[in-house]
């Protein structure tokens, strides 16, 4: 009862803050409820340090928030892939190389889901040299080389929407679909594509250092164009259909849970998104390849979570009995909390740092640590 009083008067204290705008009628009502700022839009490009391991999630944030301008996350993906920031290193020591091997494949990535067609011909320039460099010895290398199927599935995707630059229905999306598969020079049908993207699959699954290839990059791409074609209102449906996943085991597994993923939330209307995806986060029992994009898909969304996120935290507060196993799903919308409200989710967490629930209790002391160490949470950054 104690926690209960203590929730209540959080969120009465929250009332001075900047009100959210006012949520659609099937969401949880939070009209005495308040959203702190968005401390994300405030994060520089030059102060974050890729040194710096517990860094590297504010880049991806840095790089995928929606609290961030659409042209702020261009200019900063640019400026990564050019090296025009102030931590930047050239050819950093093997210690420091994955870091900034994480942070080119996070500003390629960004450049795809922001379909920046004018990056095509610099991003051609930057992949001509990194296969160039690629082709060396690593010690003869003289600068960091992003994942190249990464790289060139990009290009391919940014082409395709320069080739098909509006979707209409799922016609469309099946033809950029085909467009990028020219661009990264496949050659044949639908059935060939699957062959050899299960050829790929099976060789990452006897490497245990080894990923797919740019065929499995092209998939991802194409997921992430199905779920923003069904935001946008454009039934998927067909387009979806042309993807045949069959295994339950190793890379294929996980890529069929990961796509799956992308159409069930493409089917899902956007003003309903954060609310569908935290109404089934809070019984989560496991956290996957089935899991981790929806944390991402609401990190990415932003501050304006922060309300629904909280209101249904709440209610598990007062409806324990409706809960079941490990609360794994309120550690994660902890994690939630703390990614999308910084330091200003403190007052949210402390509820839960004596929760009777053993795993709340240690996922709510654990984002205490991250608010206090000014840290974030890292969700699927692949997604």
């Amino acid at each position: 009862m104690r926690t209960l009083y203590r929730m209540m008067a959080i969120t009465a204290c929250w009332a001075s803050v900047v009100l959210m705008q006012a949520q659609s009628a099937d969401s949880v009502q939070t009209s005495s409820a308040a959203v702190p700022t968005a401390w994300i839009a405030q994060l520089d490009i030059d102060q974050i340090d890729p040194r710096k391991q517990e860094n590297l999630p504010k880049i991806t944030l840095l790089l995928r928030s929606w609290d961030i301008p659409r042209s702020k996350r261009l200019e900063y993906a640019r400026r990564y892939l050019r090296g025009e920031y102030k931590f930047h290193t050239l050819n950093p020591e093997p210690p420091l190389h994955d870091n900034y091997w994480y942070v080119l494949n996070e500003a390629v990535e960004a450049l795809g889901r922001l379909n920046d067609v004018e990056s095509i011909p610099w991003l051609e320039e930057k992949l001509a040299l990194w296969e160039a460099e690629a082709k060396k010895p690593d010690p003869e290398r003289a600068m960091v080389v992003p994942s190249l199927p990464r790289a060139r599935a990009v290009l391919a995707r940014l082409k395709a929407v320069r080739d098909v630059p509006q979707v209409k229905n799922a016609t469309d999306l099946i033809r950029r679909f085909e467009r990028m598969l020219h661009h990264v020079g496949f050659v044949g049908n639908l059935s060939d594509w699957h062959r050899e993207l299960r050829k790929e699959f099976e060789e990452a699954d006897k490497c245990d250092h080894c990923g797919p290839g740019v065929q499995y990059a092209i998939l991802l791409q194409y997921g992430q164009m199905l779920m923003e074609a069904g935001w946008r209102g454009v039934d998927i449906t067909a387009a979806s259909k042309i993807i045949q996943l069959d295994s339950k085991v190793g890379w294929e597994g996980g890529v069929k849970k990961t796509f799956e993923v992308y159409v069930q939330l493409a089917k899902i209307p956007l003003d309903k998104l954060a609310q569908h995806i935290v109404d089934e986060a809070v019984h989560w029992q496991v956290y996957s390849d089935g899991e981790a994009p929806k944390a991402q898909v609401l990190a990415d969304m932003g501050v304006t979570v922060l309300p629904i996120v909280w209101e249904k935290l709440k209610w598990a507060g007062q409806n324990r009995d409706q809960l079941k196993g490990s609360g794994v799903g309120r550690g994660v919308l902890l994690e939630i909390l703390v990614t999308v409200g910084g330091e200003q989710a403190l007052p949210l967490i402390e509820p839960f740092l004596n929760d009777e629930n053993e795993w709340v209790r240690h996922y709510a002391c654990r984002a205490k640590e991250y608010i206090q160490q000014g840290k974030v949470f890292l969700f699927a950054p692949y997604f």
